[in-house]
């Protein structure tokens, strides 16, 4: 599976990345911004993104993850360390695969990809 990994944090992105090649996905990015976001999926159809929602360049992770489902029909997997339940219920409109908390463990990222396979 194709996966975009959608994180302004170097260290996280970069963990995120070889726990995804581990679980033999190829990932796509990482991306830190919304532009750039735009770019790569403009060349590479990702099957799924990993979602930050605070980005590089004030961008929104939120806005993000809403282009990507409404022009591509990608959904995301959202991670962050402020998943409070009103953010939950707001990012529910975008049919999320999962909200994983940060730090997240490997366990949940498998889980959230086998979900998203079996959808």
């Amino acid at each position: 599976m194709n996966i975009l990994i959608v994180e302004d944090e170097f260290l996280i992105a970069l963990d995120l990345q070889m726990q995804l090649e581990q679980l033999q996905h190829s990932v796509l990015g990482p991306v830190k911004d919304f532009a750039t976001c735009r770019e790569v999926v403009t060349q590479t159809r990702p099957d799924l993104a990993f979602m930050d929602l605070r980005l590089a360049n004030g961008d929104s992770g939120e806005e993000v993850a809403q282009w990507l489902l409404a022009e591509h029909n990608i959904r995301c997997v959202f991670m962050s360390g402020n998943l409070d339940d009103l953010t939950q219920q707001r990012l529910s409109a975008l049919e999320p695969v999962a909200m994983l908390g940060k730090p997240t463990f490997p366990h949940l990222i498998a889980a959230a990809i086998e979900d998203f396979s079996r959808a």
